[in-house]
């Protein structure tokens, strides 16, 4: 798929964007509501890797992920993110424990452990012992399907659910019927779906082909990180949110602001878009005040405090 053209800011635009700010997409400083007096921002999808998500990005950013995040929450406000762990290649094989390594000391940080079959209940259960938020999952078709994932799935799930932990799953719309069976089997598992549910290429939202997300997001109790619009656009388009604009709006008016939750896709994002379009997500600004401090936010917020309380 080709890359979305990233727009331009000029240093002087950067240098505007001062804490509690974005910039929209034609480059103009938005002010959002968060900054009257409002909680700050909570991201709810980021990645940190030891030697960077790439080459590109290492290029342009020596100093390094850690830094260049702190950098940013400086400038946007972002007092919490939800740090996502991936080790499903081996180029980031460690990454558990890495993350886990920088949230001490940084109140901000909640790391969230990737698993895949080769982790047992048992062994993800120690691992959640040692400090994480939750569980961090990715699902793929062609694995899903057998009997022995999804004997293991089951446990995971049911871990998820006796502990209330948070359950961070990127799983395209192929396997949301799985991912609501096992959803209707645990429902105390706090499900947040990764980049909209994974709807694929400019999403219908009466498509039949997303009758599952359909029934998941709607029926089952989860949550959708309103992140990685990219993974929508098309190759022709020149806005990153395009592509995405009428999934977005369905989510909005069917599933409802209480279970939205934006993540910026920190640092996978950067490659086809800027950090401040992941922020000016179009669909969002129009809505009333107590709406975007809860997706920007307080809902996270309230996940994450549910979860420290056991409930």
């Amino acid at each position: 798929m080709g890359r979305p053209r990233r727009h331009r800011l000029t240093w002087a635009m950067m240098r505007s964007a001062r804490r509690n700010q974005a910039i929209d997409l034609d480059g103009r400083v938005l002010m959002m509501n968060h900054a009257q007096s409002q909680p700050p921002l909570a991201d709810a999808h980021i990645h940190l890797f030891a030697d960077s998500f790439s080459l590109e990005l290492r290029e342009r950013h020596p100093e390094g992920e850690l830094a260049q995040y702190e950098g940013l929450r400086s400038t946007y406000g972002i007092e919490d993110a939800l740090v996502i762990g991936f080790e499903g290649d081996p180029r980031f094989a460690g990454n558990n424990a890495y993350i886990l390594g920088l949230a001490a000391g940084r109140s901000w940080l909640h790391p969230v452990m990737y698993v895949d079959e080769s982790t047992n209940s048992d062994r993800a259960a120690a691992l959640l012992d040692r400090g994480y938020e939750g569980i961090s999952l990715y699902v793929e078709p062609s694995r899903c399907a057998s009997t022995g994932w999804m004997g293991w799935a089951n446990e995971i799930f049911a871990l998820a659910d006796a502990r209330r932990s948070i359950l961070s799953i990127n799983a395209p719309a192929a396997t949301h019927a799985t991912i609501a069976e096992l959803a209707g089997r645990h429902p105390r598992a706090r499900i947040l779906l990764g980049h909209l549910g994974l709807p694929g290429v400019a999403p219908a939202p009466d498509s039949a082909r997303l009758a599952a997300t359909r029934d998941l997001v709607l029926n089952h109790p989860c949550w959708i990180k309103l992140s990685g619009t990219y993974a929508c656009a098309r190759p022709c388009d020149q806005d990153p949110h395009t592509a995405s604009s009428a999934w977005m709006h369905w989510l909005l008016e069917s599933v409802g602001t209480d279970r939205l939750i934006w993540g910026s896709d920190f640092s996978p994002a950067l490659a086809h878009m800027t950090y401040q379009q992941t922020i000016a997500l179009p669909p969002l600004q129009t809505l009333p005040p107590t709406a975007q401090t809860n997706i920007y936010g307080a809902t996270l917020r309230r996940l994450l405090a549910s979860g420290h309380q056991g409930q």
